[in-house]
């Protein structure tokens, strides 16, 4: 868990990192300015945690903090770090278990996934706008950060939950 939501991450950005540093070493010696985005995905369990949810928050937390501190550090690149924290969008990950397409396939062997009925129509009643986020509404929040409109904004986690947090 820890390996795909925080080692993996970190493992992409430090092998970008010599790039995005000596690419704008350069830019800025020729007087331009070019801004460069890099958004991470977290959760609201990384926020504000989770039952049962021990290492994929510990991960996802883990990013806010990657987040924060690369925010700090790139900045002087013209590098704008940001982190979208998803709550839940409706996607096979979640839907009801024992729905058609609700598996996923892991070294050879297919793994049943999805949520059981009364949790999803619990998140739906705690959430205020009483539902499931759509994917093209999770796109949004990505949109924007990769967007010239968010070029003063860095170190900031975006929570995209429908208002319903743990």
């Amino acid at each position: 868990m820890l390996d795909i939501h925080i080692v993996a991450p970190f493992r992409i950005l430090r092998a970008a990192s010599a790039w995005i540093r000596e690419t704008a070493k350069r830019e800025i010696a020729e007087g331009r300015r070019v801004m460069r985005k890099v958004v991470n995905i977290t959760s609201v369990s990384g926020v504000d945690g989770n039952a049962g949810q021990a290492g994929y928050g510990a991960g996802k937390a883990g990013i806010n903090g990657l987040t924060k501190v690369l925010a700090k550090e790139w900045g002087r690149y013209n590098v704008n770090v940001n982190s979208v924290g998803f709550g839940f969008i409706d996607t096979r990950l979640v839907a009801p278990l024992g729905s058609l397409g609700a598996e996923i396939e892991m070294k050879g062997h297919k793994i049943k996934v999805g949520v059981q009925q009364a949790m999803l129509d619990a998140v739906k009643q705690m959430c205020p706008l009483g539902r499931l986020g759509s994917v093209e509404e999770a796109a949004g929040p990505v949109l924007f950060f990769c967007s010239p409109f968010s070029d003063y904004v860095s170190g900031e986690v975006l929570i995209c939950s429908g208002g319903a947090r743990s």
